[in-house]
């Protein structure tokens, strides 16, 4: 008797760019539980879980051939709180335009992160970044965008969107940008991740989804859900946040404008690439700000980089 032995599928290719950051950490560990070949793509030399890890790779002659080599890339890269356009430009847009350049006429799957109103006509330089991101990309035939507001991770590593709801010392009230009635559906890293793989696998169609967390809430609502109890805020017009305020003035109008998604479309996003998303309350509340050692340090740094997650 004959015996015949087929031929072993080849392995999937992923790329995940900018995956140094919180999200592409978590993502590059799915990945590898997923038995795929996955190659990083960062700016500085680091160790992570990758079977290549591309340095410099927004100059690199390296980064073009493995995503020309990928079945699917992922592009986690993103500026925040910068505070000229030209670092939004050239953390966002450029980088997608390389991405674009890359693949060129290939099917391979590109999924992208941008945010919920994401318009290159926009004035705040985020959300026209963003815009314009996703128009380089839109020329490509097979590309996954996910469009949310607000990421969440917890405690002990909570991002900066937590972080600013949280109160800094006792009796000391939380400062809200605009009403503080502006709601939002904040969604897990976890989930980010999660999709990202499932997208990357093969999950889902090409196209723009909106994302976000299964609870929504106002921010005023946020605060003391991350508090974990009644805490006082206060409230300023962005008008008013002036030259002295903490955040950069795109921040401060990304958060004032915090909006969810039409009803049943972060639903019908879980739903079609096969994902449960995470409450809240697995996350919060969070351990209190002020008796963490050294989180000011924390803090200021968590404005100064990107959450993109």
């Amino acid at each position: 008797m004959h015996q015949f032995q087929t031929a072993p599928s080849p392995l999937r290719r992923v790329v995940v760019a900018g995956a140094n950051g919180p999200t592409g950490r978590l993502l590059l560990l799915l990945l590898r539980d997923a038995d795929v070949h996955v190659t990083a793509l960062v700016r500085q030399p680091v160790r992570l879980a990758a079977d290549e890890v591309v340095a410099d790779w927004t100059r690199s002659e390296r980064s073009f051939e493995v995503i020309a080599e990928a079945d699917a890339v992922i592009l986690l890269t993103g500026v925040f709180a910068a505070d000229s356009w030209d670092a939004y430009r050239s953390g966002m847009v450029d980088t997608a335009e390389r991405i674009a350049a890359a693949v060129g006429e290939r099917d391979t799957r590109v999924i992208y992160f941008s945010h919920i109103g994401a318009d290159v006509a926009e004035n705040n330089w985020y959300l026209k970044a963003k815009g314009w991101a996703e128009q380089a990309l839109a020329r490509l035939g097979n590309v996954v965008i996910f469009r949310h507001g607000p990421v969440v991770r917890g405690s002990p590593q909570p991002l900066p969107f937590e972080l600013s709801l949280q109160q800094r010392a006792p009796d000391a009230p939380v400062t809200l940008y605009g009403s503080g009635e502006q709601r939002c559906r904040p969604v897990n890293l976890g989930d980010i991740a999660t999709i990202a793989e499932a997208a990357a696998l093969g999950a889902g169609s090409p196209g723009t989804y909106e994302l976000g967390g299964p609870d929504e809430h106002s921010l005023a609502e946020l605060v003391q859900l991350v508090n974990g109890r009644r805490v006082p805020v206060q409230t300023i017009a962005v008008a008013q946040a002036g030259a002295c305020a903490e955040l950069p003035a795109t921040v401060i109008d990304l958060i004032a404008r915090t909006q969810t998604p039409q009803p049943g479309e972060i639903e019908a996003t879980a739903a079609h690439f096969g994902v449960l998303l995470t409450p809240l309350s697995l996350a919060w509340p969070l351990d209190d700000l002020y008796e963490v050692e050294e989180v000011e340090d924390e803090l200021i740094a968590s404005r100064r980089y990107a959450q993109n997650p």
